[in-house]
């Protein structure tokens, strides 16, 4: 049984009727007990027995039942058969009329009276609200004289039963001595019955998140805990699933304490757990069907019920009791109710999203006021930055519209716009669905517009015969003005991005946008999006130089703001201009706010593909390890589920540079192909290419990197700074005993690079061809690339050179340039996230530290040759200290002046150098 807590006060009030009784002739009394469902009045009874016990007295007890009333003198029955043994309690025969019963009464009141003079009584009625009549009576008779009998009777009495208010029952309050209302547990309560349930003291937290849940309601409290079992060590789970605790046992009690209320305090109850906590008191009335009298009866009932809480608002004490409310009604009830609730929300002004809320519920209705409720709360929705709730708002609009016409596809293209953030799939569908449905050339034209690039790659045929369709009855954007420019504009845009018109577009690129004039109008976003592609496509086909592209480039990014949207257009096709030109400057912020922007708004699509862009950012800049987390949070976000490998070219590339096998498998298994793809090269190829060269099987990844190659070509994909597939297949080529073929792709390769002008490609195909060409004349060329790359920010690029020509100045016997060259190497390796550079670039070094080590071993000083000596021997520095009794700082300065003159890194240097070091010292303990 669980302990009494925080009762004390009550306790002592009963005690001293206790002790009235016993030290007197008579001095009896009646305690009443009252409170709401679960408050703990019956606890209260069951600590009173061993009270009395000890002081000499006879308890008796007796309980009413809901299902009893009807039986009469059952409670007596149960209170005075045990003191009298062999007595009728009920009336004999047919002595069932008023005097006959009153004359019965008497006689057992005298009875009692005289069983108490000799030992006093303590006698507890529980729910005395449920007494029969007769019972209620004799009871009352009895309070009338137990101030001269030796008797304490204590009752309890559930508030807000129907039968409280009954004359017999208010008789009996009348006369008792006190009425005690038993309230809820106060805070220190409640964490001392939380303590008392787990058997040891919880966190504060905890137990204040139990009183925050349930007000100190005792019944709710302990019905919590025991669900809740093994809880209470205050972690955040714990918290959580407090919260989140629905005890189940306390279902049906509150739906049979609801079942017996008269029909008004159902009916508000049922009302409220409609329109949730906190609804205003005089709708949920309305709701009910109540007028204020009937409105304010049942909050009273209800709240002496102990079912609502304390407060200006009604709100149910714990959100189990809404649950059993709902739970009682009949699906008919329920989607009538909630109906009516939306309706009133509605017609009242209250914020369209609880209407809609209402709405959601309720599939049936469909009503013309329904349409405006749910697309306003849509933009409410999206206002907040709950894009998902908005589409649920919005897929029950549709619902109530006709499987056909201009309301439907309206419907679904807000629909689409707004799934686009974060359901791809079911957004392609929806505008798919709406450009079927809309016969007018504009309108196809404005849901068009509206489908992302990233989208239009995986289109289903059908739909994109329909783009081009539209696209053609446009016509040509120079004869038209005002909104129809502008669509065609942005269908232009659209299908030249996706290669949708065919290969030989992209050729054309260059001849468009140099029809636009040397400084194109950038006024609209239709305007902005089709001078994008263009230079896109002309920087692809090497049709423009980088220092033509880049203020091209850089003006259309000042006149776009950093928002998530920009990826829905073909505007993420600036930052592969931006990267292939080397202008990282402003790009890289404008991401950042993007993407920034993309988190606050929960847009997980927009913050998938901003992802990718800075995955490749970071790519360009030569940070493979921050390449390799965007690419990651691009993968976490699902972008596999919907986007084509086109569109996560840059995590393919960060992949490749990465030699992450693991993430070039997930791609592959993760990801479609585009419907198009004859018309543009596979990225697959790539993947397999470098996975091949890995695994050292060299014909298959030429083969791969050559098809790729002539598909690129084919498809005008010619600017090396995109992807320098040249470069890949020169270097197998050479690896293969084919020298001439590596000279003449490289050959190209790097007059290509001089032609687009960027450093980064200028500087990576003077390295391949360094790397194909022996001697001194190769070791120039690696230089130039060093000089080349040594002007931009790509970290790797410039690890890469630095390893190749220190091996090779090495190769040549020009030790102290191969240091400096290879140690370079190791620092940007490691610093950029490329271990197998720094791996290599140590490797040459330790040879280097070899073939000089004697000379760096005799520039030590004697204390430092001793220090160093014993660490190479594997002794640990506390060992070392010890041994040369100094302190262990001293031991770590000595070791750091060794590792310098050494010219190694630490510890794992000075174990080859183990031999040069050794001393007189003798073994030592590490």
């Amino acid at each position: 049984m669980r302990p009494l807590l925080h009762r004390q006060k009550e306790l002592d009030l009963i005690t001293g009727a206790l002790d009235a009784v016993r030290h007197g002739a008579g001095g009896g009394s009646v305690v009443v007990v009252t409170g709401g469902l679960g408050m703990g009045k019956t606890a209260l009874l069951r600590a009173l027995p061993a009270l009395a016990e000890r002081r000499g007295m006879r308890v008796v007890t007796a309980s009413g039942a809901v299902h009893e009333r009807d039986f009469g003198f059952g409670v007596l029955g149960q209170l005075l058969t045990p003191v009298l043994p062999g007595t009728a309690i009920a009336p004999p025969g047919d002595c069932a009329g008023p005097s006959a019963g009153s004359e019965h009464d008497g006689e057992l009141l005298a009875l009692v009276a005289e069983h108490s003079a000799r030992t006093p009584l303590l006698m507890l009625v529980d729910d005395l609200q449920w007494a029969d009549a007769p019972s209620l009576r004799w009871l009352g008779r009895l309070a009338g004289r137990v101030a001269e009998l030796r008797v304490t009777l204590v009752v309890t009495l559930r508030e807000g039963d129907p039968g409280e208010d009954g004359p017999q029952l208010h008789q009996l309050a009348e006369q008792a001595s006190r009425v005690l209302r038993l309230r809820p547990l106060p805070p220190e309560g409640t964490a001392d019955l939380v303590g008392a349930h787990a058997g040891r003291p919880v966190d504060p937290a905890y137990a204040q998140a139990c009183h925050e849940l349930t007000g100190g309601h005792p019944l709710l409290l302990t019905a919590t805990l025991d669900a809740l079992a093994g809880a209470g060590e205050g972690a955040a789970d714990d918290i959580r699933a407090i919260h989140e605790a629905r005890p189940a046992a306390l279902h049906e009690r509150f739906a049979v304490v609801l079942r017996d209320q008269p029909m008004p305090v159902r009916e508000f109850a049922t009302a409220l757990s409609v329109l949730g906590d906190g609804a205003d008191e005089e709708l949920t009335g309305r709701l009910a069907g109540l007028d204020d009298t009937g409105r304010t009866e049942a909050v009273r009932v209800l709240r002496r019920l102990g079912l609502l809480a304390e407060g200006p608002v009604p709100r149910f004490v714990h959100p189990v009791v809404g649950d059993a409310v709902e739970e009682a009604m009949t699906p008919g009830e329920a989607e009538s109710i909630r109906v009516h609730a939306a309706l009133l929300l509605h017609q009242g002004g209250h914020p369209a999203e609880r209407a809609a809320a209402q709405l959601l519920a309720a599939a049936s209705c469909h009503e013309g006021w329904t349409l405006d409720v749910l697309r306003a709360a849509a933009s409410a929705a999206q206002r907040r930055s709950a894009p998902d709730t908005a589409a649920r708002y919005l897929r029950r609009a549709l619902l109530g519209c006709s499987p056909e016409g201009p309301d439907r596809a309206e419907l679904l293209v807000e629909l689409a716009s707004i799934e686009r953030d974060f359901a791809p799939r079911a957004a392609l569908r929806h505008f798919a669905q709406a450009l079927l449905l809309f016969p007018d050339t504009d309108q196809r034209a404005l849901v068009a517009g509206r489908i992302p690039p990233f989208l239009l790659d995986g289109c289903p045929p059908a739909t994109i015969d329909t783009v081009v369709r539209t696209a053609a009855e446009l016509g040509d954007a120079a004869r038209l003005t005002g909104t129809a420019r502008r669509h065609a504009l942005r269908l232009e845009a659209r299908l030249r991005h996706a290669a949708l018109a065919g290969p030989g577009e992209l050729a054309g690129c260059a001849d468009r946008l140099r029809a636009l004039g040397p400084a194109p109008c950038l006024d609209t976003a239709a305007e902005r999006e089709l001078v994008t592609v263009l230079l896109h496509g002309a920087a692809m086909a090497q049709q423009v130089t980088a220092a033509e592209a880049v203020p091209l480039a850089e003006r259309l990014l000042q006149h776009e703001p950093a928002a998530p949207g920009h990826v829905h257009t073909a505007l993420p096709l600036l930052t592969d201009i931006l990267i292939a030109s080397d202008s990282l400057g402003a790009i890289g912020p404008w991401l950042h706010t993007a993407y920034d922007r993309a988190g606050r708004e929960n847009a997980d699509v927009p913050r998938a593909v901003i992802a990718v862009e800075l995955s490749h950012l970071a790519l360009a800049r030569g940070e493979l390890t921050k390449a390799r987390a965007y690419a990651g949070e691009a993968l976490a976000l699902d972008i596999t589920d919907w986007a084509t490998l086109q569109t996560l070219a840059a995590v393919v590339l960060a992949a490749l540079e990465a030699r992450d096998t693991a993430l070039c498998e997930r791609l592959l298994s993760g990801t479609r192909e585009d419907t198009v793809q004859g018309y543009r090269p596979s990225l697959r190829r790539l993947i397999h290419g470098s996975a091949a060269a890995l695994r050292d099987d060299l014909p298959t990844a030429l083969d791969c990197f050559l098809d790729w190659g002539r598909t690129a070509e084919r498809a005008h994909w010619r600017n090396p700074a995109i992807a320098p597939w040249r470069s890949w297949a020169s270097a197998l080529h050479y690896r293969m005993g084919r020298p001439d073929r590596a000279h003449d792709l490289m050959d190209e390769e790097y007059a290509r690079a001089l032609s687009w002008g960027s450093p980064v490609a200028i500087g990576r195909a003077q390295r391949g061809r360094g790397a194909i060409t022996e001697g001194a004349r190769g070791i120039g060329l690696l230089r130039e690339s060093a000089a080349t790359l040594e002007r931009t920010v790509n970290a790797l690029e410039r690890a890469r050179t630095s390893l190749l020509l220190g091996r090779r100045l090495l190769a040549a016997g020009r030790e102290r340039e191969a240091e400096h060259r290879l140690t370079r190497a190791r620092e940007e390796g490691l610093a950029c996230g490329a271990p197998w550079i720094a791996e290599r670039a140590g490797r040459a070094l330790h040879g280097i530290a070899g073939s000089q080590g004697a000379d760096a071993v005799a520039a030590l000083t004697r204390t430092e040759r001793r220090v160093a000596g014993l660490a190479a021997r594997g002794a640990s520095n506390k060992a070392i200290a010890e041994r040369l009794e100094v302190s262990s700082r001293a031991v770590e300065k000595h070791l750091t002046h060794a590792y310098r003159k050494l010219r190694i890194d630490g510890r794992t240097g000075l174990a080859a150098m183990a031999r040069l070091l050794s001393d007189e010292t003798g073994p030592v303990r590490p």
